[in-house]
């Protein structure tokens, strides 16, 4: 395991393996702090690209091309950059889409679609789709790039921006100082109900 470490940090410009779009850049920014931490603690490498709130596009291109093993990204941004030529999907293993119903309401239905069609040899690739709902765009995108015996897990139900009724909801108004200690307090309290 350590040398495979060793030789992915000496490899100079590989294709990312692993591709994550997200509707936003604050998702985007927040999910790769996630990818960033995980990621290096077994030798992969992460960048984010995004665009707006000072970000330039000068560093993420130099992350790219030297190399880079996962790819968290907006939308627009990732289209971007696969227009400039800076973003090769062709080693493509895992692609994730997260929050897809929000890209649909955002309008960036074509973009998705250009973005996962840029995918070679997408039969060998993983894909998996997250949505709070299932509109019927979220469908279309499911049957054109999942495969046909994919697996779909409906934790709510097919209602509409429903909540789970297995899900109790706490308000518990306290101060910020306070919430270090108050926090603690309802887990081990409800958790005794629980057992």
């Amino acid at each position: 395991m350590e040398n495979e470490k060793a030789s992915r940090r000496i490899v100079y410009g590989r294709l990312p393996t692993i591709l994550v779009l997200l509707p936003t850049r604050e998702l985007a920014k927040q999910v790769f702090t996630d990818f960033k931490y995980y990621g290096e603690a077994v030798g992969l490498t992460s960048c984010c690209l995004y665009d707006g709130g000072g970000a330039t596009i000068s560093p993420q291109i130099v992350q790219l091309k030297r190399g880079v093993d996962i790819v968290v990204g907006a939308v627009g941004r990732v289209k971007d950059h696969i227009e400039r030529g800076n973003l090769d999907l062709s080693s493509m293993k895992f692609r994730i889409l997260d929050e897809a119903d929000e890209m649909l309401r955002q309008g960036f239905v074509e973009d998705v679609e250009y973005i996962l069609g840029k995918v070679n040899d997408a039969a060998k690739v993983q894909t998996v789709l997250f949505s709070a709902t299932l509109p019927s765009w979220v469908n279309h995108i499911a049957s054109k790039f999942l495969k046909p015996n994919k697996k779909i897990s409906d934790l709510v139900g097919v209602q509409v921006m429903k909540a789970s009724e297995s899900v109790r909801h706490i308000i518990m108004p306290c101060s910020w100082s306070a919430r270090s200690q108050v926090i603690p307090d309802i887990i081990r309290h409800h958790s005794s109900e629980c057992s």
